[in-house]
């Protein structure tokens, strides 16, 4: 038996991980930062791609090594935490890799944040540092440190690879917290997710043994995959797409700038993309536009969509466009919380379990509560890969036996594939993007003239839902575009309402006084737009 062998197994078995039972991969290692290692016998092989930068395996190596002398000389030290506010570039990448070389916990902050938001995040981890770029600087709040990506320098070109037997993570503890990814959920600022080396671990593991290629069943030799990075990398779903190649001996490509549906198109055609991993709404843009140039796209064979839910509508088409993605088409079901994928599946077996969000991953336990007649309750996840905690709250978010509540509502039936049909908590998942509706009802309520106000997420063609505010306005009532450039003044541009209600009468409420939402939503969806009132905006 191999290294490699010896560290990854496909097999499960009943395990515990800190204090919790459950269901663990046979063989792991204790820290994602063995997976560097294992992609050496690629180390002249391009790793990523940003506009017609390169850079390999081993560049990549050396640059992480480079960044973490940087940030070891400004002080970082073991299970200090430091913020990334930077753009998607092999920087941020190699500094993700870089901190956690010094024991140290990475922080992704959400690029599109507004001030307001970045202070709050900052208050509440206390980072040692933030590193930033030129275009975000100006949001880091005063008095924390911070460096720019372009004050690293770059490491000698005979610069050797960082990392000789033993390599300084042996004996990791796998429970050392790694990374703190914010979310919003039912609260008004987003909560930091502790996710351990553990939780990156056994989610990098699951996205491996569903693709049947774990590290020993990959040829130094073999033809790389070539995948585009269209999510930011404060997202779960994209830290994944940045592991995967240590695995594999595959390659990434960013995107420069904000996503563009016929930019994307250009890259699939002109680099042979073979994979793309995005939200519904890119897509939906995507197909949009696949007839207004004459593009080869047959390199694209796998497709896989999430942050939101997929209609059947929308993998048929995708089917019909892309006939080479066609065994590849698939979606997932993942949280931050969860650490990552719940469910996945592709082909085949999505076309036959219609309206499915995929099958279980292979260590996930799911448990439906408070089930209605046909079966439907709230989704409760249990699995390695789970996160820790809530960072610092007085709710942990997850209960003494590893158990996590979604807030989703659905079923899963005897093969383990997951149904997701709702959701319980007040979140608006906008083009993948997770909106607190508490949070931007906080904001609008400061203005003198908002005397109620209550959030919704909308049905959108687009974007799956779109923020929509129902206002009961004081005298004078402000306009809409008064309200648009207060709220953008604390929230980020994803955040600010793009539809408006103006009504004369109070909002609708329980008997304990809590706003009801479904309520508005359902009278919403039943005005006729043509007779919407002047405050209404799509």
């Amino acid at each position: 038996m191999t290294e490699t062998e010896s560290t990854w197994s496909y097999s499960v078995v009943p395990g515990t991980w800190n204090g919790h039972d459950g269901i663990v991969y046979e063989r792991h290692p204790a820290s994602i930062l063995e997976v560097v290692v294992g992609a050496r016998r690629w180390a002249d092989r391009p790793y990523m791609y940003r506009g017609q930068r390169i850079v390999t395996f081993g560049e990549h190596e050396r640059l992480m090594h480079h960044i973490a002398g940087v940030l070891r000389a400004r002080g970082v030290t073991r299970g200090q935490r430091v913020g990334i506010l930077a753009a998607n570039t092999p920087e941020w990448v190699a500094t993700f890799f870089a901190i956690l070389e010094l024991g140290a916990v990475v922080v992704p902050f959400n690029g599109w944040w507004a001030a307001e938001e970045v202070a709050h995040a900052a208050d509440v981890v206390r980072p040692e540092l933030i590193v930033t770029d030129e275009d975000r600087l100006a949001r880091v709040p005063d008095g924390v440190p911070r460096i720019l990506t372009s004050e690293y320098g770059t490491p000698g070109p005979d610069a050797a690879l960082p990392w000789t037997e033993p390599d300084p993570w042996r004996g990791f503890d796998e429970n050392e917290p790694a990374v703190i990814l914010f979310t919003a959920g039912t609260t008004s600022f987003p909560k930091g997710v502790v996710l351990t080396h553990r939780s990156l671990v056994s989610n990098l593991q699951t996205l491996m043994v569903v693709a049947r290629k774990l590290p020993q069943d990959v040829a130094d030799d073999a033809r790389p995959s070539v995948a585009l990075v269209g999510l930011p990398l404060f997202h779960m779903g994209a830290i994944q797409l940045i592991l995967v190649p240590f695995m594999s001996g595959s390659q990434i490509i960013f995107l420069e700038g904000r996503f563009d549906a016929a930019a994307v198109l250009d890259i699939i055609a002109e680099r042979g993309v073979t994979m793309f991993s995005g939200v519904p709404t890119m897509m939906e843009r995507m197909l949009r536009r696949v007839d207004d140039a004459d593009r080869d796209l047959q390199s694209l064979r796998t497709i896989v969509l999430g942050g939101s839910p997929v209609s059947d509508d929308l993998m048929d088409r995708i089917r019909e466009v892309f006939p080479a993605a066609g065994r590849g088409v698939g979606q997932t079901y993942g949280l931050t919380e969860a650490g990552g994928v719940v469910s996945t599946g592709a082909g085949r077996s999505m076309a036959e379990h219609r309206g499915s969000s995929g099958r279980l991953a292979p260590v996930v336990e799911v448990r439906i509560e408070n089930p209605d007649a046909a079966g439907d309750g709230e989704i409760v996840v249990r699995s390695p890969a789970c996160m820790e905690e809530y960072f610092e709250q007085e709710d942990p978010g997850i209960d003494a036996d590893g158990w996590f509540h979604t807030g989703d509502i659905g079923h899963v039936d005897e093969d383990r594939w997951l149904y997701v049909s709702g959701r319980l908590k007040d979140v608006i998942i906008r083009g993948g993007e997770n909106i607190s509706a508490v949070r931007v009802e906080s904001v609008l309520s400061r203005h003198p003239g908002v005397a109620e106000v209550c959030v919704v997420g909308l049905p959108d063609a687009d974007f799956g839902e779109v923020v929509a505010a129902v206002v009961l306005p004081s005298r004078p009532a402000p306009s809409i575009e008064e309200l648009e450039e207060f709220a953008a003044r604390s929230l980020g541009r994803f955040e600010v309402p793009t539809r408006w209600w103006f009504r004369d009468e109070l909002l609708p409420t329980n008997d304990s006084g809590k706003v009801l939402r479904r309520q508005l939503v359902q009278e919403w969806a039943a005005r006729d737009e043509s007779a919407a009132p002047a405050g209404t905006r799509r």
